[in-house]
């Protein structure tokens, strides 16, 4: 690990407020990835991470800009540096071993504009045979394609970064569900792919930030979501994220939730 002296080749953007603690057990995570060559940026929304308390640099934009501004805060800063990939990770999470140079692998094999990683939480396609600690799995070097990729960990590309650009919030301002989605079809549409490895595994200790913050709602943040891509896809937004995965869900856990919450209501 390195402060902002460009010697890696993985930048590893996690955007925080508050909860220091998962940061810094996040860090300590990618720095027992011995094989990794990554540098690592903490986008403090909060204004109040201690900056010695881990090997990472800390960049502070001034003012909560959210999940998805803070990305690109962070994207922006390494984008500058010339790294060759970028991965945005949140903080809320838990890595297995080797996590990064797993993320690499799949990424030098498939020269995938984005790649995710194995993970415990929402999106089927996303998740495997395994759901216990991240701290016990062990990867297998398979990589497959995927519509789309959770937010929680995204690995981009510098081509992919370049010709995609940044996270687009216009129209998830208030939660950023939408803005992974969005992502993956901008790739897809200059011709780029996106992957899940099983080289690399999640657990995802998910709301521990966002549940705390005024306003809060899964189901106001699933409507964002839906409003958002039919703003700017159109009615047939869903269509498009799936065209080529016809068999693959089209609902994750949480949405399956709220459905079946809506209508018992």
């Amino acid at each position: 690990m390195s402060r902002c002296n460009r010697s890696s080749d993985v930048a590893v953007v996690i955007p925080a407020y508050g909860h220091e603690q998962l940061t810094i057990n996040v860090v300590k995570d990618l720095e027992s990835d011995t094989m990794a060559n990554c540098d690592v940026y903490i986008v403090d929304n909060g204004g109040d991470f201690p900056l010695d308390v881990t090997g990472a640099a800390v960049l502070r934009p001034g003012t909560n800009l959210g999940w998805a501004g803070g990305c690109n805060f962070g994207l922006a800063t390494t984008q500058a540096l010339g790294y060759g990939a970028h991965m945005l990770l949140n903080n809320d999470v838990s890595l297995s071993q080797d996590f990064v140079s797993g993320m690499q692998e799949a990424f030098a094999r498939t020269t995938g504009g984005l790649v995710g990683p194995l993970y415990d939480h929402n999106w089927s396609h996303q998740r495997s045979d395994y759901l216990g600690d991240a701290r016990n799995f062990r990867g297998r070097a398979t990589d497959r394609r995927v519509p789309f990729i959770d937010g929680t960990c995204m690995l981009i590309g510098s081509v992919a970064l370049e010709r995609t650009g940044m996270l687009d919030d216009s129209y998830w301002r208030r939660h950023g569900w939408g803005c992974d989605k969005d992502y993956a079809l901008r790739v897809r549409s200059w011709g780029g792919t996106v992957w899940v490895t099983e080289r690399s595994y999640l657990n995802h200790f998910a709301r521990r930030t966002a549940a705390e913050l005024p306003g809060f709602s899964e189901l106001e943040a699933e409507r964002e979501n839906d409003e958002g891509m039919m703003a700017k896809w159109g009615p047939q937004w869903q269509d498009l994220l799936y065209a080529g995965f016809p068999l693959m869900s089209r609902m994750g856990m949480v949405q399956a939730r709220i459905a079946r919450e809506e209508k018992d209501d």
